[in-house]
């Protein structure tokens, strides 16, 4: 399935909208979707055409699965069917921990993506891709904000709305010329790494497991999806990436002393890569702006807890933008601070503590051998990171 735009330039250029959403990944559709149902004038922007891949686990865990089904997108999993995730299989060094899994599921980021703009589209909001929005610095006394538009990078306009949505992912790219919204980028964060590979037979990597590879220097995720295809989603230090020529030795090197299969597939596949991503904007909204998802910071992902941020980032800003559409002021900025915090920092903090653990080579031998020993352990952390 292919996504054309609802709109041209020309006619985003000349509507007062009531809401632009910059990029249409899980939070801005969301949000665009959730926005569109109040009937507001929602326009979703998307830099890229669809469908498009994205360097991502492509897993949901249940509190992502849960807040969709929640908001009426059950049946966003259905055709194709997604994938049911059962456990979390873990190797280090030749040791293995299988770990249990509630709820999750696996679909490929293009099918999911496209599926979610296409919601969005169903509920009211018009689509615009294959253009790059930046963000203009207004004055903190004006009633709207202006976002420029840019396609194959001559052909532009400008769009107008009481409020921005900003979920272009990380580093917010649409902020680049806007004050206020620094962020700031761990020296020791890894980049992703990613790659789909399609074959006739991947029996080494059966469907319903997330298979991860744990190495010093980093690990690789791997997991089936609804055609099949296996995805490849891997955290790797910088340093071990140049020193291993390139990502595709690096993610092999992983995998092989993990003691996962290196198939042919893999050293013969097309990896791409992200900017590093251990990163956090210092104050996540600004006068009638809010930043969602990924834009608004990122820790290393384990089992789809980035995409559970994102979703549910984007329904609680649905529900505060109308307040802001009102009446924008100080009020509306400390709403979306705290419940922005509320949602994520506890989650942040579990996902920190298990980046740390697996930069441990003592630690990850004795975590495993514990997980293999006695699962129960590992069951308060999974519980904590899935709702």
């Amino acid at each position: 399935m292919t996504l054309v735009k609802t709109i041209n330039l020309t006619d985003a250029s000349s509507r007062d909208w009531d809401v632009i959403v910059i990029g249409a990944g899980p939070a801005g559709t969301v949000a665009a979707r959730q926005l569109a149902l109040q009937n507001l004038r929602t326009l979703l922007i998307e830099r890229k055409a669809f469908p498009r891949y994205k360097v991502c686990g492509c897993c949901l865990n249940q509190r992502a699965v849960s807040a969709l089904q929640q908001i009426g997108l059950g049946d966003i999993f259905e055709d194709p069917d997604a994938v049911s995730l059962n456990c979390f299989q873990m190797r280090y060094n030749g040791r293995e921990a299988t770990i249990p899994l509630p709820g999750g599921l696996a679909i490929s980021r293009s099918v999911f993506d496209q599926k979610l703009v296409q919601a969005a589209i169903d509920a009211g909001s018009y689509f615009l891709p294959e253009t790059t929005a930046t963000l203009r610095n207004n004055s903190e006394n004006e009633q709207t904000r202006s976002v420029e538009l840019t396609q194959q990078g001559h052909q532009s306009g400008v769009a107008t709305a009481k409020i921005v949505l900003v979920a272009d992912g990380l580093g917010h790219p649409s902020l680049q010329h806007c004050q206020g919204f620094d962020s700031t980028v761990t020296s020791n964060s890894r980049i992703g790494v990613g790659a789909t590979l399609v074959a006739e037979d991947f029996c080494e990597y059966p469907a319903g497991i997330i298979h991860m590879a744990i190495h010093r220097s980093g690990y690789v995720g791997l997991v089936r999806v609804e055609d099949g295809s296996l995805n490849i989603a891997a955290a790797i230090d910088r340093d071990f990436i140049k020193k291993s020529i390139s990502p595709t030795e690096a993610v092999m090197e992983i995998l092989k002393e993990s003691g996962f299969t290196t198939l042919p597939e893999i050293a013969e596949g097309t990896f791409k890569g992200t900017i590093p991503f251990t990163r956090k904007t210092l104050r996540p909204v600004g006068h009638r702006v809010f930043v969602l998802g990924d834009a608004a910071g990122y820790l290393e992902p384990f089992t789809g807890e980035g995409m559970a941020n994102a979703i549910a980032d984007a329904v609680a800003a649905a529900r505060i933008v109308p307040q802001g559409i009102l009446k924008w002021d100080q009020r509306i900025e400390e709403e979306w601070l705290r419940k922005h915090h509320e949602m994520t920092d506890d989650r942040l903090f579990w996902c920190r503590w298990l980046a740390q653990l697996l930069r441990s080579p003592t630690a990850v031998g004795l975590g495993l051998r514990l997980f293999h020993l006695f699962p129960a352990v590992a069951r308060p952390i999974v519980a904590r990171l899935n709702h």
